[in-house]
C-alpha cells in the first residue's frame, strides 16, 4: 500500500466556487460580478483557485465567458494559483493561451456518467486526458484528473471495486500531479471514505490524492476528517456550500470551504483563519449574486450570530 507520512500539517484547499460552484446556476451571472467574487476569493488565503472551465457555451452557458475573465484576471497580475477546467483537447488548446499553472480534466468510473457529461465513452476520454497531460507538460503546466462517481452514479448506482480497480491502474500510469477523488452525489459516509482511499493508495500516494465532496447527505464534513485521519491534506470546497452538478440531479453543493476551514482551525490544524474576507465574500454570494448558501457559518452569519471560536 503506497501510503506516505505527512511531513507536515499544511493543509490544501482548492476553491472551486468560480467553476463547480456557478456552473448548475440557471441565471446568467454578468463578467464584471465574476471578476469581483475572484478578487474576494483571492483574498481568502485558498491555497488554490479553480477560476472557470473551457467547456462548450452550448453545455455550460454560465461559463462561456472563461476566456474574458481570464483576460480581465490575468493582467491584474496576481499571485494566487489558479487552475481551470477543460474537457477535451480543444479546451485544453484555449486555455493555453492563459498563464493558468493548473490544468483540470476529467474521466467518470460510470461509463454512462462519462458518456453524459463530456459526450464521449471512457476509453475516448482517456485518450483525452493523456493528450492533455502530454501538452500540458510540453506547456510546463500541471494536471489535475478528476476522477468522477467514485463512491456512485445516479445513472448505475454503486460502482464495484473492480470497476474503481480497473480505472485507477489505467491512471497510475498517467502523469498526472494530482488525482482528485469525486463523491459527485454526495453519498459517501466515513467508512466508505476510508474503504475506497485504501484502494486508491495501491495506485496512487496519498499525497497526489484531493478529495473533491458534495454534501447532499449532510456528510461531508465527517467525510473530510476520515480523510483526513486517513493522511489526505487536499481538498475542494466552495464558499458557502454553492453548487450542484447539472448532470446530477438532486446533488447539491460542494462541501463548503468556509465549514473546511473552520473545522481544522478549531482543532488547530491550520494557523489561521481570514474572518473579514470570508465574512465579505459570503455577504457578496448572497446579496450580490443572490446565491441560496448550505455552510453552517453562512448560516450562522444571516441569521446574526457570531462564529464561535474565531
Amino acid at each position: 500500500m503506497n501510503i506516505e507520512p505527512q511531513k507536515t500539517e499544511t493543509l490544501e484547499l482548492t476553491d472551486v466556487t468560480l467553476r463547480d460552484g456557478l456552473q448548475a446556476e440557471s441565471k446568467i451571472i454578468p463578467l464584471e460580478f465574476k471578476i469581483e467574487l475572484l478578487e474576494l476569493l483571492a483574498q481568502c488565503q485558498f491555497s488554490r483557485l479553480e477560476i472557470t472551465s473551457f467547456v462548450n457555451p452550448k453545455w455550460i452557458p454560465q461559463l462561456s465567458d472563461s476566456e474574458k475573465l481570464c483576460e480581465a484576471w490575468f493582467k491584474r497580475k496576481s499571485t494566487q494559483e489558479t487552475m481551470a477546467f477543460v474537457p477535451n483537447a480543444k479546451g485544453c488548446e484555449r486555455l493555453l493561451k492563459f498563464p493558468i499553472p493548473w490544468i483540470s480534466c476529467f474521466v467518470a468510473v460510470s461509463s454512462t456518467f462519462n458518456q453524459k457529461n463530456v459526450n464521449a465513452s471512457i476509453n475516448e476520454t482517456i485518450q483525452e486526458v493523456e493528450f492533455i497531460i502530454s501538452t500540458a507538460k510540453a506547456a510546463k503546466r500541471k494536471v489535475r484528473v478528476y476522477v468522477s462517481t467514485v463512491w456512485g452514479c445516479p445513472y448505475e448506482g454503486d460502482l464495484t471495486p473492480e470497476k474503481l480497480d480497473s480505472l485507477f491502474q489505467r491512471l497510475s500510469v498517467l502523469d498526472a500531479e494530482e488525482i482528485a477523488l469525486s463523491d459527485t452525489l454526495g453519498v459517501a459516509t466515513p467508512e466508505s471514505i476510508k474503504r475506497v482511499l485504501k484502494q486508491s493508495s495501491k495506485y496512487f500516494p496519498i499525497s497526489k490524492t484531493s478529495l473533491h465532496l458534495h454534501n447532499t447527505y449532510g456528510f461531508a464534513l465527517a467525510n473530510i476528517q476520515a480523510a483526513y485521519d486517513f493522511g489526505i491534506r487536499s481538498f475542494d470546497g466552495t464558499l458557502g456550500g454553492v453548487g450542484g452538478c447539472p448532470y446530477a440531479k438532486g446533488a447539491t453543493g460542494n462541501a463548503a470551504s468556509d465549514d473546511i476551514i473552520n473545522l481544522f482551525y478549531r482543532q488547530q490544524k491550520v494557523s489561521s483563519f481570514p474572518k473579514k474576507e470570508i465574512e465579505k465574500t459570503l455577504i457578496f454570494l448572497r446579496d450580490k449574486l443572490g446565491l441560496s448558501l448550505h455552510s453552517s457559518l453562512a448560516k450562522i452569519q444571516e441569521m446574526g450570530g457570531t462564529w464561535y471560536g474565531i
